[in-house]
């Protein structure tokens, strides 16, 4: 048991009293009572009376409200819990739970009214600088989710502990943060005559995370007092496979599935040499609900630098809106963009912008993308033939040949770049994100133009359309995975124009089918757009008006040939090219202003300490 004046010193770090005088804060500590609390233990429970103060003396602890999944926010060491309610004289607005084994002093209401009528100055100091620490918490966390301080590395499945993997990270996270490794063995001698449940114990590690960027805890191989200790500890935990090893889930990632969330799990599949296709991944993700998963190369760190932009937010996202033949243009901005150093660490879009990242995310050139664009839209003339429109006015077998022979039965999640796409699902009026299955499959869905081609169906009964109509430029999904600046790829909105065609003048069926025959006559139809332009156009003016662009998000609208249009597939080349000169002269330029946005993109800003 700590004394009074112990306690008084440990207040004395939080912000809102350590302006106050050690004899007062010696008064508040020995009236309050020091609570021991292990990682997911409630402190206080929504609707609950109001009837005490908490300061966090160490650990951290996590905000919830009633009804809502994921928290709305983190109380960490030197902050108090409960004021609103204990001031104002409310039941508890939340409930908070201990995201760490963590300590706390409380003080019920009725000791601090005494405590006050002796040293009014202290509940004044008090209750201004909660007030005032209340409103830029809230300002805050409006701003920004929480960090990422805590990680376990926990084996999967039957895969040993790798020390390649752990001198990668030591490595890596070493040279550009303040990243501590801690090992059983390192506790056992630090604290030899103390239990890992000791509150001193608890308190250190909390006070090391408060000094740190991060903090590694590397559990045992098994589901010792350690490795629970690891897993209590952190806000994420790695589960660490070795690809051929057996995928069942272990002890202590059964352990680790009985603390975390699905959102604080990601996989870590480790392979000796980078290919450009993994295998195996859907066996070790079908017995694991994670929130992502990483292929990490042991042949060098570059796998494990893209592991450490995704957790510590600084992950560079790629995002591909829809826009018919205009989608080529992607492969320009992402080709000037990567001239320009870019790495990106992940890749999303939607209809066409489906299309082309995906085929990035083979890790291949633009101008090899550039030519698959070319064999199925010219080549094989996969979206000019036509069929009897009961189900679309082109033949999807075509096109699906086609799509299949270029992206072949490749599934998303054996791709060493982080893909989705996006279609719209008309089953339950929701956009549907595609992270997992055949490559292909998800393009097609999200390429599935209403009225041109067939809808495309899952096997639980889903349809599926094009993903434009529903989220054209899928920025909002992109940021639930995570966070750090994106390049977002928009094609400009026609401004108005006027179409001066004759509405008596289009024909009838019988008169088409004639002027249709014969040529001279063909050359005086109407001037009209034809039926997959006009839904290209009526898909495209549904833009989303609330784009959810960052203080680091770039939005690229590239200048494309004014006479292009959204059929005019057999100009693929020049919109590449068109939008590759253009967007990297303008990368060029913003880069010789220092452009904060640019600079974080194409890794300058990268190499700076976080």
């Amino acid at each position: 048991m700590t004394s009074a004046k112990t306690r008084a010193n440990l207040l004395s770090a939080i912000p809102a009293l350590d302006c106050r005088a050690l004899q007062d804060l010696e008064a508040l500590a020995g009236e309050a009572e020091p609570r021991e609390l292990r990682r997911g233990e409630i402190l206080v429970r929504q609707g609950e009376p109001s009837d005490a103060l908490y300061f966090v003396l160490s650990g951290r602890f996590t905000v919830h409200l009633e009804g809502v999944v994921e928290p709305i926010a983190e109380i960490a060491q030197g902050q108090p819990i409960g004021e609103i309610g204990f001031f104002a004289g409310l039941p508890r607005t939340a409930t908070v739970t201990a995201l760490r084994d963590s300590r706390v002093l409380a003080i019920t209401r009725e000791r601090f009214r005494e405590l006050s009528d002796s040293s009014p100055q202290l509940r004044d100091a008090v209750i201004v600088s909660l007030a005032r620490r209340l409103s830029e918490s809230v300002d805050a966390a409006a701003k920004a989710p929480a960090s990422v301080r805590t990680v376990a590395v926990v084996s999967a499945g039957s895969s040993r502990p790798s020390s390649r993997f752990v001198d990668s990270l030591r490595d890596v996270f070493g040279s550009v943060s303040r990243a501590v490794f801690l090992t059983e063995k390192e506790i056992a001698e630090r604290f030899a005559e103390a239990s890992l449940d000791d509150p001193a114990t608890s308190a250190w590690l909390n006070s090391l995370e408060a000094e740190s960027d991060f903090v590694f805890y590397i559990a045992d191989q098994t589901l010792t007092d350690w490795t629970r200790k690891c897993i209590r500890q952190a806000d994420v935990v790695l589960l660490v496979a070795s690809a051929g090893a057996s995928v069942e889930p272990n002890a202590c990632e059964l352990f680790a599935f009985s603390v975390h969330r699905p959102s604080a799990r990601r996989l870590v599949i480790l392979h000796d040499a980078r290919t450009q296709i993994a295998t195996g991944t859907s066996s070790w993700l079908g017995p694991r609900d994670v929130f992502m998963h990483h292929h990490v190369a042991l042949q060098d760190v570059a796998d494990v630098q893209r592991l450490f932009r995704f957790l510590s937010g600084r992950a560079v996202g790629f995002v591909a809106g829809g826009g018919g033949a205009l989608g080529s243009a992607h492969l320009g901005v992402y080709k000037a963009f990567r001239k320009a150093g870019a790495d990106f660490d992940i890749l999303g879009g939607t209809s066409v912008g489906a299309a082309m990242t995906a085929a990035l995310a083979y890790g291949v050139d633009p101008e090899r993308v550039d030519e698959g664009t070319h064999n199925i839209f010219v080549r094989s003339r996969a979206f000019r033939r036509l069929t009897l429109p009961r189900y679309g006015l082109i033949d999807h077998k075509a096109f699906d040949r086609a799509l299949r022979t270029e992206y072949g039965d490749v599934l998303m999640e054996d791709l060493w770049i982080p893909l989705f796409a996006v279609s719209s699902n008309l089953s339950d009026h929701t956009p549907r994100i595609h992270r997992r299955g055949l490559v292909w499959h998800a393009v097609r869905a999200s390429g599935s133009v209403p009225g041109v081609l067939p809808p495309f169906f899952t096997k639980d009964g889903e349809m599926l359309v094009d993903g434009a109509l529903m989220d054209n430029i899928p920025l909002a999904p992109m940021k639930t995975l995570k966070t750090g600046p994106n390049v977002v790829v928009m094609f400009r909105a026609d401004g108005p124009k006027t179409y001066p065609v004759d509405y008596d003048s289009i024909p009838g069926p019988r008169e088409l089918a004639v002027a249709l025959l014969n040529p001279f006559s063909r050359r005086r139809l109407p001037q009209a757009p034809g039926i997959l332009q006009v839904i290209m156009l009526g898909m495209l003016t549904n833009r989303r008006s609330d784009l959810p662009l960052g203080d680091m998000d770039i939005l690229v609208r590239p200048e494309l040939p004014e006479d292009l249009r959204f059929t005019s597939w057999e100009r693929h080349n020049e919109v590449f090219l068109h939008a590759y000169r253009g967007v990297a002269s303008w990368i060029d330029s913003r880069m010789a202003e220092n452009d904060s946005k640019v600079l974080a993109v194409v890794g300058t800003a990268r190499q700076e300490r976080p």
